[in-house]
């Protein structure tokens, strides 16, 4: 696995050093994994992007190959903003088209609202945007209003709250980081997509569960301005896994509603690693984006 990340270049912000690729030429396309994943996640992407853009992938801060999250460290995800929009300014990549996936995904929005002009377009996966509706974890305050007034969002977050994210919580907190990891993957990948991860996927999941484990059992979700997200003017596109769960279909439709430049696809066959289930349909998708981004000039 180490000869995976042996040609990796590394970059040092301030202490902290994190491996990254840089391939091809063109407008820079920045591609930010999520939780429980790396740098590895983009296999599929590069090859496919590079001959068209200069594509930079890298690992988060604490995902491998880079130092791990000490042991009941929190993970707050400003650090992460702030590192992407820190190697934009020193790989001289700004603006970039950004493309991010489930908390990467998080971190490219967050990124946009507070510095849109380090951004050409934003290709948002799966961003896990709870906070337009409710707080995490929900407070029955905020969702009692929002079943009268939104019941499909409302049953989606309950029954992902209950049915995952407590469960896995509960575990995380005994020190099961195994059943955490088995109850999380089926809760967002479905049980047949959890079962037949490789075992190269499942190991890149392990060693990366830290982070994952500190999201879950700390205050890290941030607040979000719906009425900020709708002044974005920031052409983007938002992909979804047709066999994700019902949530996370709420969640894209609903930041569709809310961005004025915005277009939705969802892609057959794939769970939330959208970006490895349906990888040819995902790139297609990306590659005819990006180049009408470009024909806009």
């Amino acid at each position: 696995m180490e000869d995976t990340f042996a040609s990796l270049a590394r970059l040092e912000l301030d202490g902290v050093s994190l491996a990254y690729d840089d391939s091809g030429t063109g407008a820079p396309v920045v591609l930010v994994h999520g939780g429980a994943s790396d740098i590895r996640t983009w296999s599929g992407q590069v090859p496919a992007l590079s001959p068209h853009f200069r594509v930079i992938s890298y690992s988060r801060r604490y995902a491998r190959p880079n130092a791990p999250l000490l042991d009941g460290a929190d993970d707050p995800i400003d650090v992460h903003i702030e590192d992407l929009a820190r190697l934009l300014d020193r790989l001289d990549a700004s603006p970039a088209h950004l493309v991010g996936h489930s908390w990467g995904g998080l971190i490219v929005l967050l990124l946009a609202l507070r510095q849109p002009e380090r951004l050409r377009s934003m290709t948002l996966i799966e961003p896990p945007v709870l906070p337009l509706f409710t707080d995490v974890p929900p407070k029955l305050s905020q969702l009692l209003p929002l079943l009268i007034s939104d019941p499909r969002t409302a049953i989606a977050i309950l029954k992902f709250g209950l049915g995952v994210m407590a469960p896995v919580e509960r575990a995380f907190r005994r020190g099961d980081d195994k059943k955490a990891i088995e109850i999380f993957g089926k809760g967002v990948l479905g049980p047949e997509k959890f079962a037949g991860l490789s075992d190269a996927r499942y190991a890149q999941v392990w060693d990366n569960r830290a982070t994952d484990k500190a999201q879950m059992l700390g205050q890290n979700f941030p607040s979000l301005d719906a009425d900020a997200i709708k002044r974005l003017n920031i052409p983007t596109l938002l992909l979804a896994g047709a066999e994700s769960p019902p949530l996370f279909h709420r969640l894209c439709e609903a930041l569709g509603d809310l961005l004025p430049e915005a277009e939705l696809h969802v892609l057959p066959g794939a769970s939330h690693i959208v970006q490895e289930d349906a990888r040819e349909e995902m790139n297609a998708r990306l590659l005819d984006f990006l180049s009408r981004q470009a024909g806009r000039g």
